[in-house]
Order: C-alpha cells, then structure tokens, then sequence
C-alpha cells in the first residue's frame, strides 16, 4: 500500500488574551481609517482616469492602451476589482474638484453617475451625496431623474452564493426571460421575476413587453413621418400608464421586501 498523503502543516489559530476593551478607541481608530479609505479611494479615481486618458504607464516604460494600464495598476498594488470601478467614478465625474470628490464615499459618488444629465446642473448633488445616506441619495435621484423623463435609477451589484454548477443554468434562464419580454439586461429581468413573485405573476414583465412594443411602433410613425397626431397622442398615453403601472407595482413590491420603508436611510 502506498503510503497515505501528506497533510501540510496548518498554523494553530491565535488566541487572544483577555484584555479591556476600549470600544471608544477601537470607534476613533475605526473613523479615522474610513477616512483615510474615502480619501485614498477618492484620489486613485482622480489620478488614475487622467492616467488613463493620458496612457501616463508609458512614461515608465509600459505599452500604451489596455496592457500597459494592467501592469501598472498590478505595479502600484490596486485590487484589478477597486481600480475599474474608481476609474469608472473619475471619468464620470472628471469635472468636479478632488477637494468634493474626497468628501463623497464611492458608494454615493457611483450613485451620482445615474443623473440624468438634464438636471445635472439643477440641484447641489455634491452636498447632497455628502450629507444624505446611499439609500436617501439613491431615492433622491431615481425621483428627479423620473421628474425630468428619464427612467435611469443608480445601479449596484448584487452578489448571492450559488452552486457552482447552477451558474449557467441560472443565467440561461435570465437571458430567456429577458430576450422574451424585450427587457435591457439580466438585472432587470431578475428583478422583474422577484417582483413578480410578491405581486402579481406576469404583470410586470407583460407591462414592460407592451412599452417596448409601444415605443416600436410609436419611433415607427416618427420614423415615417406619418402624419397621425391622434395615433400619436393616444399610443404616448398608453406608453405613460404602462409605465406608471410599472414603476408603481414595483414600488409596492420593494416597499414590501423592507417592511414598508422604502425610501429609509440609515
């Protein structure tokens, strides 16, 4: 028989010994190093989109373009995950100051990226993003955006463990609820199905197919430059209650999930 395999030698865990707890210590210390992560997190999103706007790795001897921006990020020790999505921040809001961008936490300053651009100017989003939570701010914009006709909300990831070997199935079935229904992404056909689920079955994805379908047939007219003015003016009332019915249905649906608070900051 052979003989059995090896085991490599795992480290005992370290315990601690008891010791008084400071919790105002451990709350200062805490509060000054999110500070300090705001700040950092803040100034790579700054300094890194003018580094990629400039391809500024090839001063030290990288290739330009997507390459050389990996191996300078690996250089400098930034997460790949943290980079792109402060890159993403910096580029979208290039045109303010670092001195506010250091003020707003990246999860406020990415919900700041769904503005609609209309408004962008209208309200003081830079104080607001600095004294409002995520949740608050959030709100804020999806009701502004949808005052100014814009149907754009702030998007985030969602992250759930799954079976390894259920990913693909699960993503399978999302693509096919989506192309059915004429949706714009997994996202939302997830959504769509949870809603569904609380609420009425099918109403929502059936509400969203017809407003594709309307805006298809109402871009068709314009496209024709058919001359239809009561066509027109009855299928853009019926595009308005669908979408109403939608965003009121999944309104309910999320007012639901959190005990009726919707809109609640922390």
């Amino acid at each position: 028989m052979s003989a059995p395999n090896s085991v490599p030698y795992l480290p005992q865990p370290e315990f601690l010994a008891p010791q008084v707890i400071d919790v105002d210590e451990y709350d200062a210390e805490l509060r000054m190093a999110a500070k300090a992560l705001r700040v950092s997190s803040m100034r790579i999103a700054y300094y890194g989109w003018r580094m990629k706007l400039s391809d500024g790795w090839v001063r030290f001897g990288l290739e330009p373009g997507p390459r050389g921006e990996e191996a300078y990020r690996e250089s400098i020790g930034v997460p790949k995950s943290s980079w792109y999505r402060l890159i993403r921040v910096g580029q979208s809001l290039h045109q303010l100051p670092l001195a506010d961008l250091e003020r707003i936490s990246v999860t406020n300053a990415e919900i700041l990226l769904a503005v609609s651009p209309t408004i962008l100017h209208d309200y003081s989003w830079v104080h607001e993003a600095r004294t409002l939570s995520s949740t608050q701010l959030a709100a804020l914009v999806t009701e502004r955006n949808r005052t100014a006709g814009d149907t754009r909300e702030p998007l985030t990831l969602f992250t759930a463990s799954i079976p390894f070997l259920a990913k693909q199935a699960i993503n399978e079935m999302l693509d096919t609820f989506k192309d059915k229904n004429l949706l714009s992404s997994r996202g939302q056909a997830l959504e769509l199905l949870i809603a569904d689920r609380c609420d009425r079955p099918n109403l929502l994805a059936a509400t969203e197919k017809a407003m594709r379908l309307l805006q298809g047939a109402l871009g068709g007219l314009k496209a024709k430059k058919i001359e239809a003015p009561d066509e027109l003016y009855w299928l853009q009332l019926a595009m308005e209650a669908l979408n109403e019915a939608r965003k009121e249905t999944v309104q309910a649906a999320r007012s639901q999930s959190n005990g009726g608070q919707e809109g609640g900051g922390a």
